[in-house]
């Protein structure tokens, strides 16, 4: 061995001698999880009061509820406790086992004060015009102000709105968590703008308005809005959102109140983004996210590589952050001669100054707040205990903001801060027998992160990050040099008369270089082969994600606590005849059990493990006699028609192309003999590039009311023959025959005209397609695009006979404006609804589902049953849900 590697295997022997010197001297400090049950019940309750119905019923389920919930949580904390104790083999001085009656009193307490502040802030019970409007339906005239810069979303496939994966990280700059774009399938984008109401007119009644409101928008008028600036607008509500938070759309251009010049606090964010524009365009989109939150300027390819690696947290601004701006301030202060005290307020004054210049985002006021009371606590001589500040911070914010209950930010930086408590130090201790403790630091906290993370993550996007761990870890060295950089030049620019502008270049410029290797990192692991796994949808994959999670979890617990446990010492000689040994069978039974022990542990692991395989396998096995396919694309449609062994007709494509590809594996399609696009709207083309490295496609029928086929056909299918075919067209495919029902040649608009939504919907290819089974007996289905009531009238009118059929797929998702003519004339023995959960325009809409329950018609439904199968037993039809 080498003279050097001698010098580091020394210095890595005492390393590994002081870790165990320290662990032994740890003072034995437990988690204080006192104020456990006070977070957890005023989360239940925030929830029940912001997402329910309105406030007497919230109050009532709050009620029934809180005593369970109280009394199972007030006991959890003293029984963990001893627990734990008892696993470390001795019970630790400092141990916090408090009654469980003061826990109960401060959770109902939590609990009421929740109530309160979701009245006061109008989020619990939202009435007069502005309830109306959102029961009813219709348009209202606001006067507001904007909270936040207008955001971008699309309904592109590499949209800004898509969930993000990343641990901890806050919804990305598209849509907010949990909603869809109004109406993404018939405008391709626009902003997002978060409004606080003032006042609001509907139906000639005039009130007042204590609420915040998501507004979708498109146009130059409503993306240049600043933060800030008051406006009146009018505004379309969906009917049947009364108790929820308003989603609106706007109905046309906004009208900004005259007012006082934007405040430093926008002008700051201007010239900081005036800046890092100069220095390239990675450098414009990161600088300004990773440094206070501003995502406007990332460009949708990069900010996809980033979702693919798990980074998206990295420009949506958390407690890391905060914890940079609080240490160079105290060290600034520190420099200057201060004090303790000092310093701890000069950090929280930073803080607080941080907090209003990013503005209200949820992980920022957790962090502040979390700060705050920390700081509070080392001020008046009280240790700061993470987790009890963690749970203080929680209650607190949802009392001032019942609303960040439902905000999936705020559960991911709650749950990535509480991972990062509880199991980041265990897994570096565990780490650090084999790397360096820096490493193991390096790779534990994000590692913890993502796994208390994960099971929320993949309701948003139901597939894995495979390189978010190395993404992590690569991009870990920079990232604090990118915030640092940026939060300096930020000071320089906020001198006055601006002194510092010059100054600000250089860390900027530097700032710059660094956020163009996370960026490079995101593109080259995105770029990987296998960067996504794909992973089951719905509640089911968010069960199966969190027990992989808490296995994995429990299994580094368990092995750090093994290790720490204390080894028996010799003691004091003494006279006399040694002690009598146990019995060879005493340890014998203690092999057995441990024996036991680990099978049982390798048994659940394996059980596990099946499961996920399984899982994750279920969707390639179709059935043998499958007929067709209803994918399950969000708010949007797709239908694979059968045309032979892993052949089909692919009918429409939907917004997602990673949706549509999981469709395609599920039904093991290797060719399309045609891919039918009925009208050039996201919701119906924008999984074309899904297709540019799929199964091989022969030929394209469109149609469209533009003067030009949809721009996403040529650069996914180039060379791929495309045509608009006339009615009366008919084509047999194997046991598939095709026949076009409508629409006759649209008259084309004008040079630069483009369509409006109706006349779009309105040119739908409309195809009766009627499938042979053995023995001679088939179906016969009516697939209208988004065809609307004008569509349906003309269709009808050029013969009813040809739509007498036994599956309808319902026009425009079920859609009011749809009409029952067809369902009239049609018939169906079953009809199809494929629409995205909890979409914010109503479909399917209930005037339809009444209708089809009148005739007695079964609805398959995509936002509640998934992708569906539709079989052929006989003479019967049978729907079967792919994933159980």
């Amino acid at each position: 061995m080498s003279p050097p590697a001698r010098r580091w295997a020394r210095r890595w022997a005492r390393a590994l001698e002081h870790q165990e010197h320290r662990d032994a001297r740890a003072p034995g400090r437990t988690w204080d999880l006192r104020l456990l049950p006070a977070a957890l019940t005023a989360w239940v309750t925030a929830l029940l009061a912001t997402t329910g119905p309105g406030p007497l019923p919230a109050a009532a389920g709050a009620a029934a509820c809180l005593a369970l919930l109280a009394a199972v949580s007030a006991a959890a904390p003293p029984l963990a406790a001893r627990a734990l104790a008892r696993l470390r083999g001795t019970p630790r001085p400092g141990t916090r086992t408090g009654p469980a009656w003061s826990a109960l009193a401060l959770a109902a307490l939590a609990a009421a004060a929740v109530l309160l502040g979701a009245v006061a802030d109008g989020r619990a019970t939202i009435g007069g015009p502005l309830g109306d409007a959102l029961a009813e339906g219709g348009t209202l005239a606001v006067t507001a102000r904007v909270l936040e810069a207008p955001r971008p979303w699309s309904a592109a496939p590499a949209a800004p709105g898509t969930a993000p994966a990343g641990p901890g990280a806050a919804p990305s700059a598209g849509e907010p968590a949990g909603r869809a774009p109004w109406d993404a399938g018939e405008e391709r984008s626009g902003v997002v703008v978060e409004l606080a109401l003032e006042e609001v007119v509907h139906d000639a009644r005039r009130a007042r308005a204590g609420t915040t409101a998501t507004v979708f928008a498109q146009g130059p008028a409503w993306a240049d809005l600043r933060p800030g600036q008051r406006l009146t607008a009018v505004l379309a509500a969906r009917p049947g959102t009364a108790g929820t938070a308003p989603v609106l759309r706007a109905a046309a251009a906004p009208t900004v109140v005259p007012g006082p010049e934007p405040g430093a606090r926008e002008r700051l964010r201007a010239r900081f983004t005036e800046r890092t524009d100069r220095l390239g365009p990675d450098a414009a989109g990161l600088l300004p996210g990773m440094t206070f939150g501003e995502r406007a300027g990332l460009d949708p390819a990069l900010e996809q590589a980033m979702r693919d690696t798990g980074l998206t947290h990295l420009t949506a601004v958390s407690g890391a952050n905060c914890a940079l701006v609080a240490v160079l301030a105290g060290r600034a202060a520190l420099a200057l001669g201060a004090g303790r005290r000092t310093c701890l307020l000069a950090g929280l004054g930073a803080v607080g100054c941080f907090a209003v210049l990013v503005g209200p985002d949820p992980s920022v006021l957790r962090a502040a707040t979390m700060g705050g009371l920390a700081a509070l606590a080392l001020l008046t001589g009280r240790p700061a205990v993470s987790l009890a500040t963690l749970g203080a911070a929680v209650t607190v914010l949802l009392v001032v903001r019942p609303g960040l209950a439902a905000e999936y930010g705020f559960v991911l930086s709650v749950l990535a801060t509480a991972g990062i408590v509880v199991s980041a130090r265990p897994l570096t201790r565990l780490l650090g027998t084999r790397v360096p403790e820096l490493l193991g630091t390096a790779v534990a906290v994000p590692a913890v992160a993502q796994l208390w993370c994960a099971p929320v993550l993949v309701l948003l996007q139901p597939a894995v990050p495979v390189y978010a761990l190395p993404a992590n870890v690569l991009s870990a060295p920079v990232v604090p040099l990118v915030t640092v950089c940026g939060l300096l030049g930020l000071a320089l620019l906020a001198l006055p008369d601006g002194a510092g502008e010059t100054a600000a270049l250089v860390p900027l410029t530097a700032g710059g270089l660094a956020a163009r290797l996370v960026a490079g990192t995101a593109r080259g692991l995105a770029a990987a082969p296998g960067a996504l796994a794909p992973w089951p949808t719905g509640a089911g994959g968010a069960v199966l994600m969190a027990g992989l999670s808490a296995a994995v979890l429990l299994a580094v617990h368990a092995l750090d606590l093994r290790r720490r446990r204390p080894r028996p010492t010799a003691g004091r000689l003494r006279g006399g005849p040694a002690p009598p040994s146990h019995p060879e069978e005493h340890w014998r039974a203690r092999d057995r059990t441990r024996r036991r022990r680990a099978a049982a542990a390798a048994l659940l692991v394996a059980l596990v493990a099946a499961a996920a395989l399984r899982a994750a396998h279920l969707e390639r096995r179709p059935p043998p006699a499958w007929e067709a396919l209803v994918c399950d694309v969000g708010q949007g449609d797709a239908l694979l028609l059968r045309t032979g062994p892993a052949r089909a007709v692919l009918v429409d494509t939907g917004p997602d192309p990673r949706a549509l590809e999981r469709c395609l594996r599920r039904a093991g399609i290797d060719r399309l003999d045609l891919v039918v696009l009925s009208h050039a709207h996201a919701d119906h083309t924008g999984g074309l590039p899904a297709l540019a490295r799929g199964p091989a496609v022969a030929a394209v029928w469109y149609s469209t009311a533009a003067a030009a086929p949809p721009r996403e056909l040529a650069a996914a299918l180039p060379g791929v023959p495309a045509a608009t075919p006339a009615p009366g067209t008919v084509r047999d495919l194997g046991p598939l025959r095709l026949t076009v029902l409508a629409p006759d040649p649209p008259r084309r608009p004008g040079a630069g005209t483009a369509p409006d939504s109706a006349q779009e919907n309105n040119a739908s290819l409309v195809l009766r397609a009627e499938l042979t089974g053995p023995g001679g007996t088939g179906s016969s289905w009516l697939l209208a695009g988004d065809l609307q009531e004008e569509g349906a009238r003309a269709l009808l009118r050029r013969g009813p006979e040809a739509v007498d059929v036994d599956v309808l797929k319902l026009s425009h998702h079920g859609a009011r404006n749809g009409g029952t003519a067809i369902i009239d004339a049609a018939r169906p023995r079953l009809a199809v609804a494929s629409v995205g959960a909890d979409n914010p325009y109503g479909h399917p809409h209930p005037a339809v589902l009444g209708h089809l329950e009148r005739l007695g018609v079964p609805v398959v439904r995509t936002d509640r049953h998934g992708p569906v199968w539709i079989l052929r037993e006989g003479p019967r039809l049978r729907a079967v849900p792919a994933d159980g």
